[in-house]
């Protein structure tokens, strides 16, 4: 029998105080103001691993898969790792294609975890002891130029596992929709449009796309990401 996902969910650590995001919010827009004394507090949780490199590996290993698949499956990859949630750059290069495939990995799963490993031992990825010291775009863009990284899983990343307060993915299916059923419209909103109605919640965009995700929840959809 597989193993299930060894990565538990955990609150994000937050770098901002979400207290005051939230009464900043409440001020600038009644509408999110009262979403977000429905839904209780900003309370992001996230199942990434430790650190940026091991999330975004388990990112990788997760596209396009149901939960519960790709968890089997990042367990499997761990294991033909040598076990333990963070194996490191080193493991993934050292370990033959025969094996994290028998794990699960497609062609193209694969390549991505090479690429990211790759980059992490090439020096070519921000250093993590100072992450604080990069801004959201430096990151997205980096992060985002790896094969099998897109910028919509840097931006879950920037917000779930940085805890970055002004993060706003337009695309995010999930985060249109609850706006679309948050402000009443029939329609969901074009990513530019979302984006334009975004400028009133800055600095704090992350905390009012959390609340579309929750206000999605309180119908019966599908939970926040990660």
């Amino acid at each position: 029998m597989s193993k299930p996902d060894p990565v538990t969910r955990r609150d994000t650590r937050l770098t901002f105080d979400p207290d005051a995001a939230v009464a900043h919010l409440a001020a600038v827009d009644p509408v999110l103001g009262a979403l977000m004394q429905r839904a209780g507090p900003y309370r992001p949780t996230t199942r990434g691993a430790p650190d940026v490199f091991h999330s975004l590996m388990r990112a990788i290993v997760y596209q396009q898969l149901s939960g519960k698949a790709a968890g089997t499956i990042h367990a499997r990859v761990l294991a033909a790792l040598g076990g333990g949630d963070a194996p490191g750059a080193a493991a993934i290069q050292a370990t033959d294609d025969a094996s994290l495939r028998g794990a699960g990995l497609s062609a193209n799963k694969l390549a991505g975890l090479r690429a990211l490993a790759a980059a992490e031992l090439a020096g070519e990825l921000p250093d993590e002891a100072r992450i604080h010291e990069y801004d959201d775009a430096e990151l997205i863009e980096v992060y985002s130029a790896i094969r099998g990284i897109g910028r919509w899983t840097v931006e879950m990343l920037l917000l779930f596992h940085l805890g970055r307060a002004d993060v706003m993915p337009i695309h995010d299916l999930g985060v249109r929709k609850g706006f679309a059923l948050t402000y009443g419209h029939n329609e969901l909103p074009k990513p530019k449009a979302l984006e334009a109605a975004g400028e009133a919640w800055r600095p704090y965009r992350s905390v009012a796309c959390w609340y579309m995700w929750r206000a999605l929840e309180a119908d019966g959809a599908t939970p926040q990401p990660q």
